[in-house]
């Protein structure tokens, strides 16, 4: 996905930013998927929403649809893995290895 001025111009400005550090790709650990990206919330936001969490860019991410469907809960289909898959990436990170 071309990140171009006009599409990032079609965006509200909290997906903008999403999309922007995500580089145009799910950020699930080891998912580079650029198709079906949906804005997810980490910490819930609640019916009617909790604007203060809603447009908190350190509570969102960019998730393709398959990552998003079982980050809510909503398929359980290769679940374990991706679960494993991102408790890894997010050890990686935090220890710093390469």
């Amino acid at each position: 996905m071309v990140l171009t001025l006009q599409y990032m111009d079609s965006l509200s400005p909290i997906r903008a930013e999403a999309m922007e550090r995500a580089g145009g790709r799910c950020e699930w650990a080891y998912c580079n998927d650029n198709k079906w990206l949906e804005l997810a919330h980490i910490q819930g936001i609640g019916m009617g929403g909790n604007k203060k969490r809603k447009y908190d860019i350190n509570n969102v991410a960019i998730l393709c649809k398959w990552h998003h469907d079982i980050y809510d809960g909503r398929q359980s289909s290769g679940h374990s893995k991706a679960i494993r898959d991102l408790l890894k990436g997010f050890l990686k990170r935090e220890s710093g290895l390469n």
